[in-house]
Order: C-alpha cells, then structure tokens, then sequence
C-alpha cells in the first residue's frame, strides 16, 4: 500500500494513498508568506484547516475545483462530525498565542487522520507546549509527526522533546521554519536538526515521500526533510 507525502510549503501538505482521494492541511495565501502569488494551485479533493482565521493556515483558495473543506478547530469543539475516508479525525483545540493558552479562546485545532493506515498528526498553528494530558488522544494515531520547527509563535525546540517522546512518531516531518526567501525571524530545520542530532535524517531533496519507507533500526524517530513544491528556494 503506497502513501505520499508531498511538502506544498509552511503548514500546508497533500497525502494521498495510490490513487484515491488527496487530503491538503492548512494551505497558505502567497501574501500571507511575502510571496507574489505564481498562479500554482494544486489538485485536491478535501481540505483540513486548523482554523478559518489566519490566511496562513486557510487558504482553500490554493486547492483547485470545489474541494470539501473541514475545520478541525468545529471538530474539536464539537460543531462538526467530519470523518476522511471513514476514520474520525482526532483533534485538539488549542491556541497560537502562548500568553493565552490557558485563558483565550481556543483559535485553532492540532489533528491526525488516517490515510492508507498511516496516521498523519499534524500540529497546526500550536503557540506552547502541551500536557501528555493533552496529547493523550494522540497517543495511537501518530506514525509520523508534522511538526512546527520555526520557533516564531510555535514551541521552542526544547519544549517539542516532550511531545515527540511521548508521542512516539516513527517519522517526523518539519514544516513552518525558515525557507528562504520566507524567513519571517522563524528558525532554520538545521537549528532543529542540531537539536535532534540523535535522531536519524532522510534528506529527500524534493517535495514528496512515499510510505512505507524502511523501518528504522534506531528507537529515535526519523526526520524526513523536503523541500517545498509551492515556491523555490533561493538559499
């Protein structure tokens, strides 16, 4: 059974399995990224948003067509039911702001879906450390860990160990760090990586894995680094 993985940019990824639906999570507007807009949308069939209130995260508009779109955040309150190809989509409200995280109102949802077996977590907009507690639900529905890694309104690296030895991923994606040209003071993946010398790295130099990949020999988590298919590079 083949899964892909495919690194649009910042927070937003497709997974598909062969050649069933494509699920895309929390597409960005190319303003919202400091970008001129090239025109590039990309084929998609649902589209999972951590919230409908930060056009870096929800952007429906980069999907071609009409896709279905869920917002996790309705799912975690309980205003939405949605499941992707029959399994529910496990979820948790939370907050981008860290001064807030425990008094605000909860302005996005972290969420995992299944996708050829595989569980997809993906931490959306997360501005703090969370609780094992809190991450509980997570805790069967996490092979591989779409993590925030720029540190500008998301975790420090020193605060993600916690979660991802509680979580147990097999593999870890990095995503929302700095990418030249968008660097908006967030961190590098080398900072991350430097941090996580303990863990094995697959370099993929493109945008898209495919699972299964080989099971790691180590008890460490993999961190697989892509590049983005939604803008070039220039560093």
């Amino acid at each position: 059974m083949s899964v892909k993985l495919e690194f649009v940019g910042h927070a937003c990824f497709r997974i598909w399995e062969n050649d069933h639906p494509i699920i895309m999570t929390d597409p960005f507007s190319y303003d919202s990224l400091g970008l001129p807009d090239p025109g590039t949308r990309f084929e998609t069939d649902t589209v999972i948003v951590s919230s409908l209130t930060d056009n870096a995260h929800d952007n429906v508009a980069l999907a071609k067509g009409n896709p279905r779109v869920i917002n996790a955040l309705d799912v975690a309150l309980g205003k939405d039911d949605s499941t992707i190809g029959g399994e529910p989509i496990v979820t948790l409200a939370v907050a981008e702001d860290p001064n807030h995280a425990l008094h605000a109102p909860m302005d996005n949802a972290m969420y995992a879906v299944n996708v050829g077996g595989y569980w997809f977590y993906h931490m959306g907009d997360l501005g703090y450390a969370v609780t094992p507690e809190q991450l509980a639900p997570f805790k069967e529905h996490c092979d591989l860990m779409i993590l925030l890694t720029g540190e500008r309104f998301t975790p420090k690296h020193e605060e993600l160990d916690p979660m991802i030895d509680f979580l147990k991923p097999k593999w870890i994606v990095p995503m929302h760090y700095a990418i030249p040209p968008v660097i908006e003071n967030m961190t590098s993946v080398d900072d991350f990586l430097t941090h996580r010398s303990q863990d094995p790295i697959l370099i993929v130099r493109d945008h898209t894995v495919e699972f299964p990949l080989p099971t790691p020999k180590s008890d460490q988590p993999t961190i697989i680094v892509l590049d983005p298919s939604g803008y070039q590079r220039t560093g």
